[in-house]
């Protein structure tokens, strides 16, 4: 997988959060995909924060920056520290982010720092899908 590393500044991410197992996930987004259609909200980016993992339950919220979900009902918001990602983009689909962040947490030279990783989602305004990249935190 080709990587690439990123120095970002920190931003907020609000959207759908879940408490509970991995399955549930997919339903956090249909929520917040119906509601950025509702409100009119052209998003071009999207992100799967993983706040924890605990025994098999996940605290993740299902997103975008938070300046776009002004309003939306019933949402929690996260700060992403700014600082270096690792990035790779995953090929096949959402059911290859688990295989990708494997990937990229096994390369040489990299020491994870505090902070969340997650999946960003790059849906520019008029394309008709989307590409899916994994942010691990790094030193």
């Amino acid at each position: 997988m080709e990587t690439r590393i990123v120095d970002v500044e920190k931003f907020k991410v609000k959207g759908y959060a879940l408490k509970g197992p991995l399955s549930e996930i997919p339903g956090k987004w249909d929520v917040l995909n119906a509601e950025i259609a509702k409100q009119g909200v052209v998003a071009e980016e999207s992100f799967g924060l993983c706040l924890s993992m605990k025994d098999g339950d996940i605290h993740y919220i299902a997103g975008i920056k938070s300046h776009l979900a002004e309003g939306f009902p019933d949402t929690e918001e996260a700060l992403v520290s700014g600082g270096k990602f690792m990035v790779g983009k995953v090929d096949g689909g959402v059911s290859a982010i688990r295989t990708a962040f494997n990937a990229i947490m096994k390369t040489d030279g990299i020491q994870l720092r505090n902070s969340f990783s997650f999946e960003r989602y790059l849906h520019p305004e008029g394309s008709n899908g989307y590409d899916i990249e994994v942010w691990l935190p790094i030193e």
